[in-house]
């Protein structure tokens, strides 16, 4: 049988949740994550996998380093050189805090574009989700205003920011496909921009060259000065930045990272959970990197789940993954 008429893996447990019996004190498997991981290593070989690892994947916000990329190299033609939190905030999926909103507007402030002219929908932020939607504090709002800025160095107009056939998305999606592959599937994404789908050990393997590659060395650089710019208080993706591994979150259950082993060579992750529960991938990704001696265990841990406001189970890897890791 040949790898292109081997049929698909199913789907793995990825993670699971407890609760605790009160009469007991165990705790109880209350319900399953089942998923798809894929790790590569030097020259991008699959070096393990749980479910299917060329399961096709939209990858949402985790393709943002390379659509960053593509923009930063833009800019390189004319226009002043970025500041490292612009950079940071321009690959963010971020919280909208107070610094997240200052940086996009340092961003927004060297196209002379309005937060209103802001082409991603207005939505309201997770540091206070009760606050009137608006551009600004829309998740991807600085990966938006990159795209003006590099939009206005090309003569792109607003209407054409994010159309796919349009000068600057020709641009970005070039710079994707050379470190993704050919997408498989071009979607349009929750914030308007175009959203590719490629093989999951594409993303990781994407992800190993984040790590390593002097071409994204900026992008990469900017995550390790402004690691919370990324993503914010709490988030496991600003948490490994901060201590030198690339990581990045994407909508519906998406997870990439990419770190250096110590001989120096690239790895990378991605995961996808079939459902579209971060919680899994996080705690899985998480698991894989501790296995890989690169953090420690109680570096980050997922939010306990609640009985009464109090803790009374947790998010932890299914065996599955724990036997994957030894």
């Amino acid at each position: 049988m040949t790898e292109a008429t081997r049929p698909a893996a199913e789907a793995a447990p990825l993670a699971e949740v407890t609760r605790t019996d009160v009469w007991s004190g165990r705790p109880l498997v209350e319900s399953r994550h089942r998923g798809h991981l894929a790790l590569v290593g030097r020259d991008d070989e699959l070096v393990a996998a749980l479910g299917d690892p060329d399961r096709v994947t939209f990858v949402r916000s985790t393709a943002k380093p390379f659509q960053a990329t593509a923009c930063l190299e833009l800019l390189d033609l004319a226009g002043p050189e970025l500041g490292a939190d612009e950079v940071a905030v321009g690959w963010a999926s971020h919280r909208a805090e107070p610094t997240h909103l200052a940086a996009v507007r340092s961003l927004l402030a060297r196209s002379g574009t309005t937060p209103e002219d802001l082409t991603c929908p207005p939505t309201s932020g997770e540091h206070d989700p009760g606050a009137p939607p608006s551009r600004l504090t829309s998740d991807c709002s600085g990966k938006h205003a990159l795209f003006a800025l590099a939009g206005q160095q090309q003569g792109t107009t607003r209407d054409r920011l994010l159309d796919p056939d349009g000068p600057l998305q020709r641009v970005v999606l070039g710079v994707v496909e050379e470190f993704l592959g050919p997408p498989v599937a071009v979607g349009v994404d929750g914030c308007g921009a175009p959203a590719v789908a490629v093989p999951l050990r594409a993303l990781a393997a994407g992800f190993a060259a984040v790590a390593s590659q002097a071409r994204l060395r900026r992008v990469r650089e900017a995550g390790f000065a402004h690691p919370k710019l990324v993503g914010g208080e709490g988030r496991l993706e600003s948490t490994l930045l901060a201590h030198g591994v690339v990581a990045k979150s994407g909508a519906e259950g998406v997870f990439a990272a990419g770190w250096l082993a110590p001989d120096g060579s690239p790895r990378g992750l991605a995961l996808k959970a079939e459902d579209g529960a971060s919680r899994a991938v996080t705690a899985a990704a998480l698991a894989v990197l501790v296995a890989a001696g690169r953090v420690d265990a109680d570096l980050w841990s997922p939010a306990p789940i609640l009985g009464g406001g109090r803790p009374t189970g947790a998010v932890r890897v299914s065996d599955e993954v724990a036997q994957l890791l030894g």
